[in-house]
């Protein structure tokens, strides 16, 4: 997804130099901006199963924010994130904070065996080698773990977190992740125009 962030603001780099060189942009330059624009953090779609079998969409999500976790059994930071996610999601899933823990290479028994050990209070996702790989390509091939993406209310990538995200290991980075997440679940303000005199 990196990758197709780069792609997307070179093109509207381009389009943009060719107006600064003098040249009007076409009606079909400035679709096309518009277009780039608009598509240019929306998080990708999928759908996945949890290991108590129900489906996730996550275009079914929006009006939520929700947290993507990649991560792994075998991860050692991983684990040591579950406790801290759990927090949150204890926190302020009331609010519409909706974590999904999506492994990236473990099968549904060893995912259920592991929560035993490991209780996650959020949804555990899993898929297929394949699944996985369609999934994990998306948001840029997960080269690493464990990686956090947070998505707003408008099903827009808002932040990416590669590595762990620890609350005692890095208070300053956590306490701002914790502030973004607040950020966004407040509620939208509705502008009251009531206010406004009639000329």
């Amino acid at each position: 997804m990196i990758k197709i962030f780069y792609y997307i603001k070179c093109s509207l780099l381009l389009l943009s130099l060719s107006f600064l060189a003098g040249e009007p942009l076409t009606k079909e330059q400035k679709d096309k901006i518009n277009e780039l624009s608009k598509e240019i953090d929306l998080a990708h779609d999928f759908t996945l199963s949890s290991i108590d079998d129900k489906k996730y969409v996550l275009s079914e999500m929006k009006g939520k924010v929700v947290l993507i976790n990649f991560w792994a059994t075998w991860c050692g930071p991983c684990r040591m994130e579950i406790p801290d996610l759990n927090e949150l999601y204890s926190k302020y899933n009331k609010d519409g904070l909706e974590i999904l823990g999506i492994s990236v290479s473990d099968s549904k028994r060893s995912l259920i065996n592991f929560v035993k050990a490991y209780p996650m209070d959020y949804p555990v996702l899993y898929g297929s080698g394949l699944e996985m790989d369609k999934v994990t390509s998306k948001y840029g091939g997960v080269n690493s773990l464990p990686v956090t993406f947070v998505i707003d209310r408008d099903g827009r990538i808002s932040k990416y977190y590669p590595g762990a995200l620890l609350k005692d290991y890095n208070p300053i980075q956590y306490a701002n992740f914790v502030y973004h997440l607040e950020t966004l679940l407040r509620p939208k303000k509705i502008k009251d125009d009531s206010s406004k005199k009639i000329k």
